[in-house]
């Protein structure tokens, strides 16, 4: 009995590996097939790529005034199986892409989303939307589908798009002013009135210093939901509102 135990220890972490090792060599036969390469976009018309200093991508374009970047929305494993429909759509390859592939033969693909910014007069202003719709709808769907297992992944695909679709027509978007070094001249945290920043955001400039001789600035945005729960996101800017922690690598 100690012996047939001993060998299924054994047997099992080979079988395993040996599981694991043909799913990766079907994962990368697919990619070599259809030329998939990793970490790579074809970026939207008016965008540049470019790559931080941890290999991150990151997307920026400039529209006059207006400033667009994309950056990480939603992270996700998928199997082969799974990937061969997220191939299919529109958006893969180009704000939709796979940055790695595990031992196992998972996929991780990455959703990029869009934030625009306006930059007028010195003064940075973040657009959000001052509509927002109400979250039941969503969190019920969320529920249906991952929780109670009640409708199927298609139904559940395409209410999703309806919800979208529906926040998108109902939108209203609205700039708010997040940064201007005139702000900070006599403190380091400022609640701008609500017809400069509808949210009622709390901007505080978390640190300044210069590198490659420019002025460097990390600004903390910081609020709270209906629910009273904190909320923060910061931005790392030079005085030329470039994105010093995603717009490329400069450590030499």
């Amino acid at each position: 009995m100690k012996i047939r135990l001993l060998i299924l220890f054994i047997l099992t972490p080979v079988l395993l590996y040996s599981q694991n090792s043909t799913k990766f060599d079907a994962t990368i036969n697919f990619f070599r097939e259809r030329e998939i390469k990793l970490n790579t976009v074809i970026p939207p018309p008016g965008f540049k790529v470019y790559y931080n200093c941890d290999s991150l991508l990151f997307m920026r374009g400039n529209f006059g005034d207006t400033i667009k970047i994309w950056t990480s929305g939603s992270d996700s494993y998928q199997s082969l199986i799974q990937f061969k429909d997220i191939i299919k759509n529109q958006s893969f390859g180009i704000t939709q892409f796979v940055k790695s592939i595990d031992n196992d033969g998972r996929i991780y693909v990455s959703t990029y989303h869009q934030t625009e910014f306006i930059y007028r007069n010195d003064s940075l202003f973040e657009m959000g939307n001052s509509n927002p719709p109400a979250s039941e709808p969503l969190t019920q769907l969320f529920d249906q589908y991952f929780f109670k297992k009640q409708i199927d992944k298609n139904t559940y695909e395409a209410r999703l798009d309806s919800l979208h679709e529906i926040e998108e027509k109902q939108a209203v978007y609205t700039p708010k002013l997040i940064f201007s070094e005139k702000m900070f001249q006599n403190k380091k945290e400022v609640t701008p009135s609500k017809k400069l920043n509808f949210e009622g955001d709390t901007i505080e400039l978390e640190n300044k210093w210069t590198e490659n001789g420019k002025t460097c600035y990390l600004i903390r945005i910081n609020n709270k939901t209906k629910d009273g729960e904190k909320t923060t996101y910061a931005y790392a800017i030079d005085e030329n509102v470039r994105f010093i922690q995603w717009e490329g690598c400069t450590v030499k």
